[in-house]
């Protein structure tokens, strides 16, 4: 770095959204961050907000090694404000370029990382990076952030706004697990729970060519499963209002469905979720229910029933530009997906949405926009 660079670095300063992790959200300055060796600078243009967000806010903690107070933000969608010959040679990218940036770092020592596996060490901006380490500020409620080697930057598809690529993350999510569960061209999917997460699962069951897709909801959730119409789901349910297991049964003429994702908060869903899926289907848990106990789970319909179930957290190193590319060549589920934004004066606000305690509003995605 020059003297010059050097001394503009150290007086620019630049703001970031802090959780305390006991329910408190104040804005703090933090020096302009250089590049760390073989790595970039970020200039975040916009950061998802999601149900893990609001977590964080309050102090849970369940992401290994996740740290308090913290910068968070982890669906993260910004340009290159200056990168080192190294991260421009192993990324494919340059300065000026917009990228989609996953939240997950690996070390590239591991036996993972060295036999092409998940890494045994990641870090994650946005979770386990404390405001205080080198270089920071490490997550997407910052107006810049550092990235380290080990990152995962894609180059945006164009046509989107910042705003819109930020669901590139729990879209990546969503075809993971759908690649988990094996969806297959012809299957019928039941996705119980129309959160951001749950409309995206939506969406990449639809793009594995899955022939029925049903969203299930709950009272309140009238924007949400118009939403997932918007999508392209076939039918949507609302539990208040129906029996969802009959409901099910009678669209699927008495089939019920080859796959079933449970991405809703309530502990209840697991129950109804072995119950929709048929004999020798398989069933995805996706929702944390908040260490939630549920004493009327039947584990008897996981045997007489024959199901696989499988345990879906987080996305894969291939399903990160999997998704990227998806929204390349749809980018139709990244504008319906566009939901509400919010500036760093109003996260607070972004987090009364998403956990709806705004009277008369929902929205079916939060972004904060720099």
């Amino acid at each position: 770095m020059t003297p010059e660079r050097e001394v503009t670095a150290m007086s620019q300063r630049v703001q970031a959204a802090v959780f305390d992790g006991k329910g408190g959200c104040e804005i703090r300055e933090f020096p302009m961050p250089s590049p760390p060796r073989g790595g970039a600078v970020l200039k975040v243009a916009a950061s998802g907000m999601c149900g893990s967000d609001v977590a964080q806010f309050h102090g849970h903690k369940h992401v290994p090694g996740e740290v308090s107070p913290v910068v968070p933000g982890h669906e993260i969608v910004g340009t290159i404000h200056e990168i080192t010959p190294e991260a421009a040679a192993d990324w494919g990218v340059e300065a000026g370029d917009l990228v989609c940036v996953s939240e997950v770092v690996s070390c590239g020592r591991c036996k993972g990382c060295m036999g092409g596996g998940p890494c045994g060490n990641i870090r994650v901006y946005g979770y386990t990076f404390p405001t205080d380490a080198n270089g920071g500020p490490w997550g997407g409620y910052g107006q810049y952030m550092g990235l380290l080697p080990g990152s995962q930057v894609m180059k945006a598809p164009p046509g989107l706004t910042p705003a819109e690529l930020t669901v590139f993350e729990p879209l990546a999510n969503a075809l993971n697990w759908i690649d988990m569960l094996r969806v297959v061209p012809g299957d019928r999917v039941v996705v119980q729970g129309p959160g951001h997460q749950g409309l995206l699962c939506a969406a990449a069951a639809l793009a594995y060519g899955a022939a029925q897709v049903i969203v299930t909801g709950a009272a309140g959730d009238g924007l949400r499963l118009r939403t997932a119409r918007e999508l392209g789901a076939h039918d949507t349910v609302d539990a208040s209002e129906t029996d969802v297991i009959a409901a099910v049964a009678e669209l699927t003429e008495g089939d019920m469905a080859d796959v079933v994702l449970d991405v809703s908060p309530s502990p209840h869903t697991t129950t109804a979720a072995l119950e929709l899926a048929r004999v020798g289907g398989r069933v995805g848990l996706a929702g944390l229910k908040g260490l939630t106990p549920n004493p009327k789970l039947v584990t008897d319909l996981i045997v007489l029933k024959m199901l696989r179930v499988v345990g879906c957290a987080g996305p894969t190193r291939a399903s990160m530009p999997q998704s990227v590319r998806l929204l390349g060549d749809r980018p139709d589920i990244g504008r319906v997906m566009a939901g509400e934004h919010v500036s760093l004066e109003t996260v607070e606000y972004g987090l009364d949405l998403l956990q709806r305690r705004v009277p008369g509003q929902d929205a079916v995605h939060v972004t904060l926009v720099h």
